[in-house]
């Protein structure tokens, strides 16, 4: 199975953040975000990674090294656009890619879940829908419409003027091949009017997965939240240099290679890899090398 990764948005809330790396290539705990939604889609049995990129492309270079990027010895491939395409213009570009034989499936990425993707897939192929969606109930804009007896989506943003929705889209989907075939001929444009069309006919599908863990990284302070909260026994990478008197709170967060003095005090931060800490108190902050910022 193939899976196609969106990491080509510009991060606009996200900024000064987005400024220095893409939020997909965000650090959680010891590594990138990207890399704990590959290493899920790995377990659900994910094959080949397409991921799209725009802005800061030597940074994804980085992480998925040329002449053959790759994360686990499995390929990834990297979809570069000049521009972002929007989310259905990606699609579009690495269609060509993508086998005609099995679905494929895509995920926002800026997202980080344990979505049940085997759940998923097995509704998809028994319902002989082009599209299934993951929809939540709990949080998040609740603006998709969805009839738990059919299983069906049946409106979203109450475009169609159905249902004006109760339920959330959680950023991962799988697709049959042939939706490609009402793309528009543009180049940019939203996936969201084909989907439209689809649920005109009948042809999307939903499977609500309440709780299940999912977490957007839209802001600083989501990000920050998001990574305080989950749980982990690597906050603390075992090459960052911390003094034993710095004081530093049991939820934050210091990557490799980072540097503590003696003097700091962390409480509820996140301190990026190859980071010299100044002396002083920070609460609620994310610590770059580049950057300080306030969450």
């Amino acid at each position: 199975m193939q899976a196609f990764i969106l990491g080509a948005g510009l991060g606009t809330r996200l900024a000064p953040l987005s400024l220095i790396l893409p939020k997909p290539l965000l650090p959680v705990f010891q590594k990138p975000l990207i890399q704990h939604m590959m290493d899920h889609f790995l377990r659900a049995g994910v094959t080949e990674f397409m991921v799209n990129t725009s802005q800061l492309e030597m940074m994804w270079e980085r992480a998925f090294p040329f002449p053959d990027p790759q994360y686990r010895g499995v390929p990834v491939f990297l979809s570069h656009e000049e521009q972002p395409l929007d989310s259905g213009g990606g699609l579009k570009k690495i269609m060509p890619r993508v086998r005609a034989d099995e679905p494929l499936l895509v995920h926002n990425g800026d997202i980080l879940s344990d979505l049940p993707i085997h759940d998923l897939l097995a509704e998809h192929r028994r319902s002989g829908n082009l599209v299934t969606l993951a929809l939540r109930s709990c949080d998040g804009k609740r603006n998709v419409g969805f009839d738990p007896a059919t299983r069906r989506i049946t409106d979203m943003r109450h475009a169609l003027g159905v249902d004006p929705g109760s339920y959330q889209f959680a950023g991962t989907y799988v697709m049959q091949p042939e939706v490609a075939a009402l793309f528009p001929p543009e180049e940019c444009f939203s996936i969201v009017p084909v989907w439209l069309e689809l649920i005109r006919r009948g042809r999307v599908g939903g499977v609500v997965c309440d709780w299940a863990r999912w977490c957007e990284m839209g802001t600083p302070r989501d990000y920050l939240d998001a990574v305080l909260e989950l749980p982990s026994s690597q906050r603390l990478h075992p090459t960052a240099a911390i003094s034993p008197a710095a004081d530093v709170s049991e939820d934050s967060v210091v990557c490799q290679d980072a540097v503590v003095p003696a003097g700091c005090v962390l409480n509820d931060c996140i301190v990026w890899p190859r980071t010299h800490v100044a002396p002083g108190e920070y609460t609620r902050c994310i610590l770059t090398p580049r950057l300080l910022v306030q969450a």
